[in-house]
């Protein structure tokens, strides 16, 4: 397995779809006992909704009676075009003067037609993506319409490619199989028009649009076409339009296995030229896959080894496991290779636009904040009971904190335990996700479960509405030097240092004493949005009677009723954070996100100012600086910016 970590939020790894490899393989078995290993009989299997469908079921029936758990919701349309977050593209483009509409089209198990999302104009970054989904289409079709909707003639000079233009071994080739030896126009398409094909790398001119002796040979090879092109004069309110058929170019089950759990995307393009230059082009992208539901048991634990194998974790641990999509835990990106990393608001917006259907061949983020709070067979938090037990989430490598987050490819790679690249473990059963542990210094369970999940107390410790209490089982405890993270010290690697600021996430009081009470309360801070977040400066440290870590802080909300207080507040990270970034962001990216913007300086103390960004600016970054207790970002450009959580977030917002 393959990970690459980033701090707090994201761990981008590759993941090994057991069960759903299983799944596919025994589908593929059933199927090749009916169906030869041709081309063309391969590309009806997946072409075919009713073939697939019904193994499908047969197979739902033989080997899934042992789930108890689901991360999917269904998905029985014939396009998936991100349906969670509406952002689907189905509007023609104005290039040139036209409406352009360039799209895959699929008929559904009704016998509805369904359209991908529409080519657009612009980069990679722009195009909209679409999944066919495999168990759920036929008679896939390219389909390409041009309008004038002016009040003059407009000259036309289109080349439209197809998926093999793009690339030589294109997933989706011209399908010569469904009765149509040739191409042309729709029935209701402008007849004045030249139309012609690339077939083998030469252009043909379709009958009608030039001599005979100029014209597809007899023989010519159509699977070869890789694109066509219309040229002539559009009169005022005319559309110009043609359908393709085209089908899967795969020759067994090996490459249709391979196929389906790839990130392999087929390319329609229009280069639509203008009557004096190149133009524009619009572009879109499909692939055909199969819904994946990744259910089957347990997450695994496990322990990466400096070899980069992995080796099980003792059945005292495993036993501890929650069942895969248990907490609705994992979102899918199905139509993207994600966002890098990502934390916070950030993330909350991210997830907002990702769903719970998923497909083979793509990536999705597995958020360990949610699979942390979930019960373990002992009925503490599993977070908690991994601690217990010498263990947590893995750390990020460049920042040693731990993650609260993995993203991964669902490939459908058969479990081993070799390391590196795909590699991964066959437990016999347990599901197909894997938890990355590693060992840390044991942490003793309270005598009776939180009921909160990490946010309340137990019965041997006293009341905290502000976060877990964790008995105190270090006696070197020593408060003056939290930096240290080898367990010497009995401060977690995240406490903040002394003389800098936090600010919390969630609602919480402040106490006069560091065993919390009702009664020690002398000041409430109500949650807010990231801006206005309540700001303390950490001036001691102090524990509980229960042994929970505790900050000795000072007000400085300059704003609040609270202004100078002095006090203890929880130290727990789920509800209270360091107010500056302390590492660098991993794209060495930043974006401003305060309202009105923020200033760069010409010294690392900020002071001489250079220049105002506004909000939404993106910075490229060159190193992160100390001043004093506090850190800047050094622009690329030598200027000094705050590394503060309120004015930047790192990475594209």
């Amino acid at each position: 397995m393959e990970c690459h970590p980033h701090y707090n939020k994201i761990i981008k790894c590759y993941v090994w779809g057991f069960f759903g490899g299983i799944k596919l393989n025994i589908k593929h078995k059933m199927l090749l006992k009916q169906l030869s290993f041709s081309a063309a009989v391969l590309a009806g299997l997946v072409l075919s909704a009713p073939v697939i469908g019904q193994q499908a079921t047969a197979l739902a029936e033989t080997t899934q009676t042992s789930v108890s758990s689901t991360v999917n919701t269904t998905f029985t349309g014939a396009m998936y075009t991100n349906t969670v977050s509406g952002q689907s593209m189905q509007t023609p483009q104005t290039p040139n003067g036209f409406e352009h509409s360039l799209y895959f089209q699929a008929t559904d198990d009704s016998g509805n037609l369904e359209d991908s999302n529409y080519a657009l104009i612009g980069d990679n970054s722009t195009y909209r993506k679409t999944i066919i989904n495999a168990d759920h289409y036929k008679n896939l079709t390219m389909n390409f319409t041009i309008t004038n909707n002016t009040k003059e003639d407009k000259k036309v000079n289109e080349i439209v490619g197809l998926p093999l233009k793009d690339s030589s071994d294109a997933p989706l080739i011209y399908d010569n199989s469904r009765g149509q030896s040739s191409i042309a126009p729709e029935a209701d398409s402008q007849s004045e028009m030249v139309l012609t094909t690339y077939i083998a790398g030469k252009e043909y001119f379709l009958p009608g649009s030039h001599p005979a002796s100029e014209t597809v040979p007899a023989d010519a090879d159509w699977s070869t076409m890789d694109r066509f092109r219309v040229r002539g004069t559009l009169h005022p309110g005319n559309s110009w339009s043609i359908k393709i058929p085209l089908r899967l170019n795969l020759t067994d089950k090996a490459a249709l296995d391979k196929y389906l759990y790839s990130h392999n995307w087929a390319t329609l393009t229009d280069y639509s030229y203008a009557p004096d230059d190149h133009g524009v082009e619009l572009r879109t992208k499909a692939r055909i896959a199969q819904q994946d539901s990744l259910s089957g048991g347990k997450y695994l634990a496990t322990v990466e080894n400096k070899d980069g194998s992995f080796t099980p974790l003792p059945k005292n641990v495993q036993d501890l496991m929650p069942q895969i999509g248990a907490n609705g835990e994992i979102f899918w990106e199905n139509l993207n290779d994600g966002d890098g990393p990502v934390q916070g608001d950030v993330q909350t917006k991210l997830f907002s636009t990702l769903d719970h259907v998923g497909f083979t061949g793509s990536f999705f983020y597995l958020d360990l904040t949610k699979i942390g709070s979930l019960k373990a067979s002992n009925g503490y938090p599993l977070e908690q009971a991994l601690k217990a037990l010498g263990y947590d989430f893995a750390p990020d490598a460049s920042t040693n904190k731990t993650a609260t987050s993995y993203y991964y490819q669902f490939n459908g790679v058969t479990p081993n335990f070799s390391g590196g690249g795909n590699g991964g473990l066959d437990t016999g059963g347990t599901g197909s996700i894997q938890l990355r542990l590693y060992k840390v210094t044991p942490v003793p369970l309270p005598v009776t479960p939180s009921n909160n999940h990490g946010g309340g107390s137990s019965s041997n410790t006293n009341t905290n509405t502000n976060g877990n209490t964790t008995p105190s089982t270090n006696p070197n405890w020593n408060p003056t030097t939290p930096n240290k993270a080898d367990g010497t010290t009995g401060l977690p690697n995240y406490a903040a240092v002394k003389g800098t600021a936090v600010y919390s996430t969630k609602a919480i009081y402040m106490y006069s004493d560091p065993t919390f009470s009702k009664s020690d309360r002398i000041a409430k801070y109500t949650k807010r949005t990231r801006v206005n977040r309540p700001m303390f400066v950490v001036t001691g440290y102090a524990k509980s009677n229960g042994g929970a870590l505790r900050y000795k802080v000072r007000d400085v909300n300059k704003q609040s009723k609270h202004y100078g207080k002095t006090g203890y507040i929880t130290a727990n990270k789920n509800y209270v954070l360091n107010v500056y970034y302390q590492t660098m962001p991993k794209n060495k990216k930043i974006t401003v996100i305060a309202k009105k913007g923020v200033n760069s300086y010409k010294t690392a103390s900020l002071t001489g100012k250079a220049h105002h960004y506004k909000k939404g600016t993106r910075l490229h970054v060159k190193k992160l600086v100390k001043h004093n207790l506090t850190t800047r970002y050094q622009l690329t450009n030598g200027q000094y910016v705050s590394a503060n959580k309120k004015l930047v977030i790192q990475g594209n917002y």
